[in-house]
Parts: C-alpha cells; structure tokens; sequence
C-alpha cells in the first residue's frame, strides 16, 4: 500500500516525501519533491497555457517546514519557475535556479530577482531569513553549477546528491501532458445470461 505524502501546501502538492533524516551526507539531509503548475516559464516569461514544475526542498535535521511559507510567497509573486532547489539551513534560505535562467540574465537582472525574493522572504515565522542563490546545470559541465550551502557537507558530495535527485525526478518546468486514456473492456454480459438461459 502507498503511503500518501503529507499535505504540506494548499498552492502544491507533494509528490515524494522522506519526513526524517536518510543515509549519511550534511547535517540528516532527506528531501521531498513538489509539483506546481506555472504561469511563466524557466525564464519567468508569461506563458498562455501553464507548465508543469517539479522542484526540491532540501531538508536538514529539523525538517522546518516554514519553508514552505517562504515557498508559497516566491510562488505568489512569480519567482518559483526558475527554482530547481530550495532549503533552508540556519535562518537561510539557498535557493538553486536553473543554469538557463542563473546565466541567461544580464547581472542586474539577477540582483533585482535576489533582492526580490529577499523581500518576501524577509519576514517567515517571526523570523528574518537571509538569501543565498545558486545554479544547477543537468548537463557534464561542472562550472555552471553552483549549490552554495544548501547542504553542509564537501560540495562534491553536496552535487552528487542533487544529480541524483533530478536524475531522479527530472527538476524544472515542461510542457503538461495528460496521462494515457486506458481503455475499459466491457463484456455483454446480459447478453452472454440471455444466451444461457435460451438454452
């Protein structure tokens, strides 16, 4: 029987969920995947049907789930698309972006998105949060990808276990496309009792 992730959000779903501490890398790192629909794009360009967006939140040992406050306040102000990884550590918030988006944009166009999501997430939980961002390339080349402190371990291990989790998931926006129709076969079966009782 499959167990039905937490329902962290009202504006996303969850889809996979490890609620405590999994294997022996940071400080008990474990993630959970989550899946929006999107009106802009990696790009944050306005789209005229939406996408679908899988990102990561990054635990650490405290599972703290005020993160999805500062989550839900980037995704109200269009700031979500570009995010591929989001955690907090130690009153921080480290959000990785898409490397298509991180070095797509002119350097003041990324310190008006920083300074953007440093202004909702100013205030979570009674608390100031400051902001650290990074980028994430799926691709072999290494230099594009920078995960700051998200998890506090050697950043080889720290990009290992990213990889692995968008090998896994496939992070980032695309198109929607609707689940295969399956068919349902039904037997005549008032005609196979009609048959029997003729003879």
């Amino acid at each position: 029987m499959a167990i039905q992730a937490p329902a962290y959000s009202r504006l996303f779903s969850c889809i996979h969920d490890e609620p405590g501490p999994v294997g022996n890398i940071g400080r008990g790192t474990h993630y959970s995947i989550f899946r929006a629909a999107e009106w802009h794009d990696v790009m944050r360009r306005p789209l005229p049907v939406a996408q679908v967006h899988d990102f990561a939140v990054i635990w650490d040992e405290d599972h703290d789930t005020r993160v999805i406050e500062a989550i839900e306040k980037l995704y109200m102000r269009s700031l979500l698309s570009p995010v591929q990884f989001i955690g907090e550590r130690k009153g921080g918030l480290s959000v990785i972006l898409a490397a298509k988006f991180y070095y797509g944009i002119d350097d003041a166009d990324l310190r008006a998105y920083q300074a953007a999501v440093e202004t909702e997430v100013s205030l979570v939980g009674g608390d100031y949060w400051s902001v650290e961002i990074g980028s994430f390339d799926r691709s072999e080349i290494d230099h594009q990808t920078d995960v700051g402190t998200i998890i506090q371990d050697t950043d080889f291990r720290a990009k290992t276990y990213l990889r692995n989790i968008d090998a896994l998931w496939h992070l980032g926006t695309r198109n929607y496309v609707p689940p295969p129709v399956v068919e349902t076969v039904h037997f005549p079966t008032e005609s196979l009792f009609a048959a029997n009782r003729a003879t």
